[in-house]
Order: C-alpha cells, then structure tokens, then sequence
C-alpha cells in the first residue's frame, strides 16, 4: 500500500521517514486483504481507518474503505467515500467500478451507467498504451473443430462447496443440451470431492489435475491454460458458480461466423471490465507461454486482489484480443460493441435477475434446520422424489441451529415446491 508522499507530509506522522511508514502500510494492508477475503467488514474497517488517520487520502485505503461499506449494506457512506476519492483522482478506475456497483445498489442506474462508460473508456485508453502485444497469425480463424473434444468450455474448479460443485455438474449437462459441439474441461485440485470428479466424468467432462508448480498459482487462474493447449484449436472460458445459456450459445455462435480471433461479452451495467474472467474465448495459436505469463505476473505481485484475474486479462491480454474481437454487450459500454442475437427462451433465461455471468445461487436461497444441537460438523444429503441422492457434502456448524446451502437456482427450486429434500446425519459434537 505504499504511496508516494512529500517530507512535509511526512513530518505530520509519527514517522521518521518514508521507508517505515511504506513498511507500517504494507503490515496494515496484508491485514486488511485477510479480513476482507474472510468478509470480516468491521475489523477490516477498524484497519483501514488506522492507515486514513495517518494519510487521510490514501486512495487504495478509501477505495477499500468504500467497498467495506457497500459490502456492510451502508450504501450512502460507501457512495460518499467514493465520490471523494473521484474528487482526489476523477480518473481512478478501481473507485469508478465501485460506484458502479454502489449507484446500482441504489437504484441509480442511470449513474451507474455513467460511471460504468468511464470506466471501460479510461481502461481502453491504458491498454492503447500497452506494451503487452502479441502478433496474431496471418490466417483467419475458420470456427469450431469437427472433434469435439478440439472445442474446449473450460473452468477453474476448486473447494469442497456446492456453490461451484453443483454447478459443475449442472453445466456439464446443460452443455450437452446448448453446446453439443463443445466438451467441458475442469481443472481441479484435490480440495474437490472425488465423487463430485467422478459425476464430471460420468458426464463426459475432461478433468484435469494441475500440477504442484500450477497449483501454486490462484486457482482462478488455471482455466487460462487452455489457451496454449496445442490439442485444442478453440476455447471459453467461464465460471463454475454460473449456468450456461442460449443467450450466450447463440453469442459465441454470432463470434464462430465473424472471422474474429477472439469474443468477449458484457451481459450488465456492472460488467464495467475489458475482458470478464468467465464472459469470453477464443482461438488457440495467439498465447504460446500463458503458464509463464501467469507465473510472472503472480510474482510480481505483493497482495493478490479479489479481481487479481481480470487485471491480468485486461492489462496482458486485452491489448493483443483488441486485435481481432466480437464484443457482444446489452449496455454497449464501450459505444461501439453489437447485441446479444436473438436467443431460444428456455428455463434458464427466466431465473430471476437472469444476465449471463449471473452467479446462479444468488436467485433461490435454501436453509436447513440442524435438529443436533450439539453438532459441531453434519453431512447433509439432498434427496429427489423417488428418495435417491442427488448430492452429499460435509459442513461446518457454527452456532447458528439454521445454516444455509449455496445451492443451483434449480435445486432450491425443487426444494421449495417440496418435491426434494435435505436431511442431514451428525459427524462430529
């Protein structure tokens, strides 16, 4: 969190000169990216107001100060903090993107609007100025592979939660109904249940492990390997905790018919990024060493940042995808991106709050009551109608007798109508 400051400003501290304070800034700031990573808002507040009292415009300090206020539910706060950080630096695009979000929250859409357009417009102009450019090959992309297993859809997937590992599974057999010519690629580490691998492949999803030198990396990270795969020739990359769509099928065929080497899609007023982790593809050939890219960029950094991905995407990627792309984008941000084509209506696009991109358990919440007062680790069972078992997973209980299961919008669904249901078996008092 080091910040540049003046010898007048300096003597204003109890400090004795710029190297300790930067070295009391960056022991507060691994504090602060702890707190907020375990969503613990009050002490990462408690934090960051120790390092406004010393620099009370310290912007990454107000920025995450913001972020801790939208995130607490304390939307006015969070709005003022960011309007001045705007007045410190009207071209600051971390606190652009959370006003985004904050004015959205708000229901002041048409600022979110504003800010979201100011803030794809200012990261255009930073990547005009890269130095991260990559030739494209002279040839123009000819489509999909006729071997399916050539034409990749792939994801990170990590944990032991169903957030992702249900969701998992439920792509992998959505892309048989919406992706016939593509195959489901996982790559995994050992935190994922080995019965939830073994649905994935029973489904015909390719699953990989990474290695010890991958594994080091963030796992959001490893979906982007695909890009130097020689055995694949074309590529999307999405998030596990997000359903496939016709929306986006019909997106990603409009892509294969353009002659464009790559696709990104904004589906909202909050997808104020060049390229989103999980919304975009393209073809093999362009990025022949994206595991050192990667590695390098890791290194570099101090403090790995929530949307540590995206900032790689748009500052080492985006300049050579700029190349060659099809933007698709409902809010046309960037004032020159083309519609979403006309799309099948099916089950998934009449979820509630529908975007793609949309992360799928945000629409239904399902709860369970723990019977066992007294336990301390339960493993609960998800059942269908004729009483066999979708899915099983082990869970902590804390204090509360009702916890909530981030479980797929459909699942919930079932469950809601009473047509499934969940008991649960102690494993641990």
């Amino acid at each position: 969190m080091g910040l540049t400051i003046s010898l007048q400003q300096l003597k204003k501290t109890n400090f004795d000169s710029i190297q300790s304070l930067n070295d009391y800034l960056d022991q507060i700031s691994m504090q602060v990216r702890v707190a907020l990573d375990s969503c613990q808002w009050e002490k990462a507040e408690q934090l960051l107001n120790k390092i406004l009292t010393i620099l009370p415009e310290h912007l990454v300090a107000l920025s995450d100060l913001a972020y801790v206020k939208r995130k607490s539910n304390q939307l006015e706060e969070a709005y003022a903090i960011s309007l001045s950080v705007l007045a410190i630096d009207p071209n600051y695009v971390k606190i652009l993107d959370s006003l985004t979000t904050t004015c959205y929250q708000m229901k002041r859409f048409e600022e979110a609007l504003h800010y979201a357009k100011r803030s794809i417009r200012l990261k255009e102009q930073e990547a005009q100025q890269s130095t991260h450019l990559y030739s494209l090959p002279t040839a123009v992309p000819t489509g999909l592979s006729k071997e399916k297993a050539r034409n990749i859809i792939s994801y990170s997937l990590f944990g032991d939660s169903p957030r992702y590992c249900e969701c998992a599974v439920l792509n992998t057999q959505l892309a048989k109904q919406i992706y016939p010519e593509w195959t489901c690629r996982f790559y995994v580490d050992d935190t994922v249940p080995s019965m939830v691998i073994q649905r994935l492949k029973a489904l015909d999803a390719q699953v990989f492990f990474v290695d010890n030198d991958k594994s080091k990396n963030n796992g959001l990270f490893w979906r982007f390997l695909v890009m130097s795969d020689p055995n694949v020739d074309c590529f999307i990359i999405r998030d596990a905790d997000s359903l496939l769509s016709y929306k986006e099928k019909a997106a990603v065929d409009d892509w294969l018919q353009s002659g464009k080497w790559f696709h990104i899609m904004r589906d909202g007023i909050e997808h104020s990024e060049l390229i989103l982790a999980g919304m975009w593809g393209g073809y093999t050939g362009v990025f022949p060493h994206i595991q050192e890219m990667i590695q390098n960029r890791l290194e570099s950094l101090q403090i790995r940042g929530r949307t540590v991905d995206q900032v790689f995407l748009r500052e080492m990627i985006y300049p050579t995808v700029a190349q060659s792309v099809l933007i698709h984008d409902s809010r046309n941000l960037d004032g020159k991106s083309k519609a979403f084509p006309e799309f099948p209506l099916s089950d998934i696009e009449k979820i509630p709050y529908f975007h793609i991109g949309m992360i799928d358990i945000g629409a239904l919440h399902t709860s369970i009551y723990i019977k066992d007062k007294q336990a301390k680790r339960v493993r609960w069972y998800l059942k269908n109608e004729q009483d066999e078992t979708i899915c099983t997973y082990d869970l902590d209980v804390r204090s509360s007798e009702r916890v909530t299961i981030p479980l797929p919008y459909f699942y919930s669904l079932k469950i809601k109508e009473e047509k499934w249901h969940i008991h649960t078996e102690t494993l641990e008092q």
